[in-house]
């Protein structure tokens, strides 16, 4: 039987490091690409803001027989962010 409830290996300096190689990868001139202050000031927030006790806290929240979860922290930042950025759905960019 395999449990598969969310682990965050590495909690938040590995959030850190993801952006880090996600703004290299796709934006490897950000500092003058992303020029808007209003951006890095939310990226600056986020950078900062430390959700990985989400994680722990949700633990018991996930059934060992259920598909591989998301990281809670992941799912709340990506919401956090959402609303941030007035984005009306998380999926209707993705559609068709």
């Amino acid at each position: 039987m395999h449990i598969l409830k969310p682990v965050n290996i590495g909690g938040h300096p590995a959030y850190q490091n993801r952006v880090l190689a996600q703004l290299r990868k796709y934006y490897p001139d950000a500092d003058t690409s992303l020029d808007f202050a209003a951006t890095w000031e939310v990226m600056e927030q986020f950078w900062n803001l430390d959700l990985s006790p989400v994680d722990q806290l949700m633990q018991d929240s996930y059934s060992i027989f259920s598909p591989q979860p998301w990281i809670p922290s992941d799912m709340l930042r990506s919401y956090l962010l959402s609303m941030k950025f007035k984005v009306p759905s998380l999926t209707s960019g993705l559609l068709p």
